[in-house]
């Protein structure tokens, strides 16, 4: 008997258990179910009104002289002075001397041109005085008997004048090269301008073709600068025969420094490889050398800039940030129900910031602001603007 109670009780137990748990089972409350909505993109918008504005391109380039020279010598000699301003960013004014080469061969060489040329004079007065003689002597002879002589038989010496006359004219011709080497001995600044590389020095043996140094004029300095297609379509540009100068302005890469400019031509041509076109861009006296007010910053030759050319009046245009606008010209556009929709615009003009929108969008309308990858339009949003 005490083994069957000790059997059954655990088994009693266990159904005791299992029958309360099953009741707790079916008398728990049912749970409501509630339908959850999947979270609402959040994006920022602002709200598309349409503007004026004037466009503005800004290309770069380097600043390089108009005009640059590489001076040589046309005579032979040793170099016997050099001015003390003749170094890198020396400044001369046009016809100073730099430079000058041993004259003393070449004051030879004039002083015999200068003897050459007497000895030539003095034969052609020699053969005009022979020939004198003769045309006196034909005259009398003449007056003897008319029938024996004639005009033709006799030259009265044209030919030895004519060769004398060629003698003076070479001796003159002599004397002018034999001047103008002396001459060329002092080595001269052709403009006003700065040294940029200097090439010779004292007791330096020179000829003809030796080159002394480089330099180049500061009554004003160029930029070339690199147009897109695009670029010169949208900028009323002077032609290389013609039109009127743009005003520009030229800052430094820092922005710091500003200067201003003209936009003065364009080249011919294209660059091949590039298939860009170049504007110059001209500014005067870049150094302020010429200045009656004191130069805050030289545009120094070799300056990296930015050159702002003012473009084209746009009138009743959206500006978006280059971001907003997404390949296809499509702008992601918010309607009124807060769903996403693309809309293809056009594009009047566009640069690496901005693009401004002449087609495709209403006053009023809100655009998306924050980027969104790859979104299906009618996405439902919530715009933090709104506080949903």
């Amino acid at each position: 008997m005490k083994l069957l109670i000790k059997i059954a009780m655990p088994v009693l137990i266990l159904v005791v258990a299992i029958g309360f748990a099953s009741f707790l089972m079916m008398a728990r409350p049912v749970a409501e179910q509630i339908p959850v909505e999947p979270p609402l993109l959040l994006v920022d918008s602002f709200e598309a009104q349409p503007v004026d504005v004037m466009i503005n391109v800004k290309v770069s380039g380097t600043v390089t002289p108009y005009t640059e020279t590489t001076l040589v010598s046309e005579v032979s000699g040793r170099i016997i002075r050099v001015a003390p301003g003749f170094k890198s960013g020396g400044y001369f004014s046009a016809g100073d001397i730099i430079l000058q080469i041993d004259p003393r061969n070449h004051d030879a060489e004039l002083k015999r041109t200068e003897a050459a040329l007497v000895r030539a004079r003095i034969k052609l007065s020699q053969e005009e005085s022979l020939a004198k003689h003769e045309r006196g002597d034909y005259e009398r002879l003449k007056t003897v008997d008319p029938n024996q002589l004639s005009t033709s038989d006799l030259s009265f010496r044209s030919a030895q004048i004519a060769q004398a006359m060629a003698d003076v004219v070479a001796a003159e011709a002599q004397l002018i090269k034999a001047q103008g080497d002396v001459d060329r001995t002092f080595i001269r600044m052709p403009y006003d301008g700065l040294i940029r590389e200097k090439r010779a020095d004292l007791g330096q043996y020179v000829n003809p073709g030796t080159p002394l140094g480089v330099m180049f004029a500061v009554d004003y300095a160029e930029v070339r600068l690199p147009l897109t297609p695009s670029q010169v379509r949208d900028l009323p540009l002077p032609t290389s025969t013609g039109g009127l100068p743009i005003p520009v302005q030229i800052k430094s890469v820092d922005a710091e420094r500003s200067w201003s400019g003209r936009l003065v031509r364009t080249e011919g041509t294209l660059d091949p490889t590039s298939r860009t076109l170049y504007a110059i861009a001209r500014v005067e006296d870049p150094y302020g050398i010429k200045s009656a007010i004191p130069v805050p910053e030289p545009l120094r030759i070799g300056t990296y800039v930015d050159v702002v050319i003012p473009g084209k009046r746009l009138e009743s245009v959206f500006a978006l940030e280059r971001h907003m606008v997404k390949p296809g010209n499509r702008v992601w556009v918010i309607d009124g129900d807060s769903r996403i929709q693309s809309r293809v615009v056009s594009i009047a003009y566009a640069d690496p910031k901005h693009a401004w929108i002449d087609g495709g969008l209403s006053p009023g309308e809100r655009i998306c602001v924050t980027p969104v990858d790859n979104p299906l339009p009618g996405t439902r949003v919530r715009v933090i603007a709104d506080g949903a």
